[in-house]
């Protein structure tokens, strides 16, 4: 199952990840949810940057470039607002797609 946090972003904003709205529940009723904050998040998705210079790398040292490349993937946050990639038939609370192409 999903984690089920609520990220306080500051300013009285929240997001909440995993799980689903129940209808007639007011989001305050919401229980066992991990709290984590804006900066917990942020770091959650730096983890896309690297995986995108990983990607990048590893065409950079192909001897043949293709013209275009495209990855898509699935990603969730764990209880501790970790990113983890899941396979694409996976259960996902966001898609990610990263793609090249020759400029010009």
């Amino acid at each position: 199952m999903p984690a089920r946090i609520i990220v306080d972003l500051g300013e009285g904003q929240i997001a909440l990840f995993g799980g689903k709205p129940e209808p007639g529940t007011p989001d305050a009723a919401v229980n066992n949810y991990t709290r984590a904050d804006a900066g917990d998040l942020a770091g959650a998705f730096a983890a896309i940057a690297k995986v995108a210079a990983g990607v990048e790398a590893a065409i950079d040292a192909l001897p043949r470039k293709p013209g275009a490349i495209e990855i898509e993937f699935g990603a969730t946050l764990s209880q501790e607002c970790d990113l983890w990639i899941v396979p694409p038939n996976a259960s996902a609370e966001f898609r990610v797609r990263l793609s090249w192409g020759k400029e010009g």
